[in-house]
């Protein structure tokens, strides 16, 4: 099958083109050669399908021309050329199919370089980086790891960097540490408060407390007095270090406060929709806490509470396109397990939790053209990299308006109805009744196993359920289509064109992986009590580099499933390069950061419960070095000592040696012999000329007499 995004390869004379449109009705797609760069052409779709199938062009897994940077990693400077680009060419590039004829496009740049003063030329250029890099916002970045020195902080000396002056008294001096020190102090003791202080009055403080000293007059008063024009630096100075430190909305922020920035001067995200044109172009997402109690995987023994359950449904097919279960409550780590899950491949998803399917079963595996969310997670800061990565809108609902999402709602109460009330541990509402049953002690499954058990009721909604009150519309009616939703998907997609985008895995998952910091430790790079190695960390000695320097942080992307491995952005190549468990944390291969978490609460509490016990093994151990001290220090008062401290320690040497024969004579071996208590008497010499077993008979003997 052939998708919007996909990129192949010619056989022929190895050309790459992407597939920026495709329409199956009309038997028509539109390709970008990737290696000439020249514009889209158009082209049969069932011809690009026949070469596909002939050997004659190849579809590439992955996407290198995509830019998958996190928005963190972005620079703000990047990130304003984006956002001004986007808005200079978004209405035209999402005009489709239009924007991809000739004669329609030259007349949509001829409008936009006149309104905004702006080359063809230069809209060309917008356009081919658009098309090229994935036809997403972050494709109008500029190439970030391709740069040289620029923008980069200079070293600087003790000669004045900048234009000369024009006067000799001008203010003005480098801006070293120290002084961007003062100037954040200053910003955030005088600008960033309610008093509203002007930026000049804020700058004036600023020099008032740190770039004077009190000098005292002839009248015997002490007045503040400038420093020299060379030590202090200018209002321009002040003004270019606050521009290039704080954004806007940091500074809307500071000034008027989160909810006045909220109300009146936060963007704007996505855009409302008339209707839903087919599969793809929304997908509903939500969550809740399931009605059940699982166990540990670790210990079956303990209850580890109730877990997160997350879906995501396609508005048009109510298909169950994505899921994820997880014991962390409600956040963006649970969105985005769910969003990635909806985009990967549900095949190899099933076989982990040993379950068995075909494509033809679960046929979702792409981004949607927008999520409608209800506001929470989806409106973090974690969701821009997802919208400006990907290109997928986010519309959230208001307020106490859950209805906006009955779909997927609708899907939860279904769960919960013919699922889980089936199943042990399963929430009741009788507990709190006197003589109720507790039913967190029924809990019997553990989070894969209910996993396993989630991914059947999907399947089973997705290939058998019929939508009852699904309102079929004309076509569906002619074409004989059941309220179905794997049947509505399919139909949808014949029928429908340009909402479903299929992206690479790897892309998936580093726009949607959450970000943090890791130490980079003599033992490997930590992070959350794990340690990791890397090719490149072993390369460049990073782990001698902390033994010998300190311990030092590094960003790093994760995926919460499963903790085996971590990620580490390189800002010079703009990739992430895979880490690895060490060996002697190798089982924690196949867990999820919650399962982790909850066996470290668990190893915190078993050391809390023995630590007096530790305490009390501590104080009766040094109670007993204390006896063998005091026992030693009273035979030692008994003791009569030689006359001079020379004559004691002139003889250490032969005491010790004496000691050790005596030592030496105590312990050694006697096989056959009954240990007797010392004695001082001198024992008789044994019998000369008699072997050693006809003494001992003898010996025996005689003990039998005596008996």
């Amino acid at each position: 099958m052939i998708w919007v995004n996909d990129i192949f390869k010619s056989k022929i004379n190895g050309d790459e083109f992407r597939v920026l449109w495709i329409s199956f009705e009309d038997d028509l797609a539109y390709v970008f050669n990737l290696a000439n760069n020249k514009l889209p052409v158009s082209t049969y779709l069932t011809k690009l399908i026949e070469q596909l199938e002939n050997g004659e062009i190849q579809k590439r897994i992955d996407d290198p021309y995509i830019n998958t940077i996190p928005e963190e990693a972005i620079t703000k400077n990047d990130k304003l050329f984006r956002d001004s680009v986007w808005n200079l060419v978004k209405d035209i590039v999402e005009d489709e199919p239009a924007i991809y004829d000739r004669v329609l496009r030259g007349r949509m740049l001829d409008e936009r370089s006149k309104v905004h003063n702006v080359t063809k030329n230069t809209l060309y250029k917008y356009l081919r980086w658009y098309w090229q890099r994935g036809k997403t916002k972050n494709s109008l970045l500029p190439q970030i790891h391709k740069r040289g020195g620029k923008g980069k902080t200079r070293k600087l000396s003790d000669k004045k960097i900048g234009r000369p002056s024009q006067y000799t008294t001008t203010i003005g001096k480098n801006v070293d540490e120290a002084t961007k020190q003062i100037f954040a102090k200053a910003v955030k003791k005088y600008y960033h408060t309610r008093r509203e202080y002007s930026f000049k009055a804020a700058y004036e403080l600023m020099i008032k407390e740190f770039y004077t000293e009190p000098i005292e007059q002839a009248c015997g008063t002490i007045q503040n007095e400038l420093l020299a024009p060379n030590e202090i630096p200018s209002l321009r100075q002040f003004q270019y270090w606050y521009s290039k430190t704080y954004n806007s909305k940091e500074k809307l922020v500071a000034r008027k406060g989160q909810s006045q920035y909220d109300l009146q001067h936060r963007s704007v995200l996505g855009k409302s929709d008339t209707g839903i044109s087919g599969p793809g172009a929304q997908y509903q997402i939500d969550a809740t806490v399931g009605d059940i109690y699982l166990v540990s995987q670790f210990n079956r023994a303990n209850i580890i509470g109730r877990p997160v359950i997350y879906f995501v449904i396609d508005t048009f097919s109510r298909m169950v396109t994505g899921m994820y279960i997880g014991l962390e409550g409600p956040s963006w780590t649970g969105s985005m397990m769910a969003l990635a899950n909806s985009a990967s491949d549900k095949v190899l998803y099933c076989a982990n939790y040993g379950v068995t399917i075909s494509d033809e079963e679960w046929p979702c595996c792409h981004i949607p053209d927008s999520i409608l969310a209800d506001r929470g997670e989806m409106e973090s800061k974690s969701v821009e990299t997802l919208i400006n990565a990907l290109n997928v809108r986010v519309d959230n609902t208001p307020a106490f308006r859950a209805d906006m999402k009955s779909v997927v709602e609708r899907w939860f109460l279904t769960i919960n109805i013919k699922t889980t009330v089936f199943l042990p541990g399963h929430v009741k509402p009788d507990m709190a009744q006197r003589g109720g049953r507790d039913y967190r002690l029924d809990a019997k499954l553990d989070i894969r196993q209910f996993t396993r058990i989630m991914i059947q009721c999907v399947l089973n909604h997705n290939n058998k359920h019929y939508l009852e009150n699904f309102k079929r519309t004309e076509l569906m009616v002619a074409d004989g289509v059941k309220p179905i939703p794997k049947e509505l998907w399919s139909w949808g997609i014949r029928n429908y064109s340009g909402q479903l985008r299929k992206v690479a895995a790897d892309t998936i998952k580093l726009c949607l992986m959450p970000t943090d910091t890791a130490l980079v430790t003599a033992k490997g790079i930590r992070f959350k009590g794990l340690h990791y190695l890397s090719e490149r960390a072993a390369l460049e000695h990073w782990f001698e580099t902390a033994r010998a320097k300190g311990s030092f942080k590094v960003a790093i992307s994760y995926d919460p499933r499963d903790m085996k491995n971590i990620y580490i952005y390189d800002k010079n190549s703009a990739m992430l390069e895979k880490c690895y468990l060490t060996d002697w944390e190798s089982k924690w291969i196949g867990k999820c950061l919650d399962e982790l978490l909850q066996q470290q609460a668990e190893e915190r509490a078993l050391r809390n419960q023995n630590k007096r016990q530790d305490l009390q093994s501590s104080v009766d151990l040094h109670t007993e070095i204390e006896k063998v001290v005091t026992e030693a220090e009273e035979m030692a008062k008994q003791t009569v000592l030689p006359i001079s401290k020379r004559e004691r320690t002139s003889h250490i040497h032969n005491n010790r040696a004496a000691e050790k024969e005596q030592i030496r004579k105590e312990e050694a071996f006697s096989i056959g012999d009954i240990p007797k208590p010392h004695s001082t008497q001198i024992p008789e010499p044994p019998e000369k000329n008699i072997h050693p077993i006809t003494a001992l008979i003898k010996k025996m003997a005689e003990e039998d007499y005596d008996d």
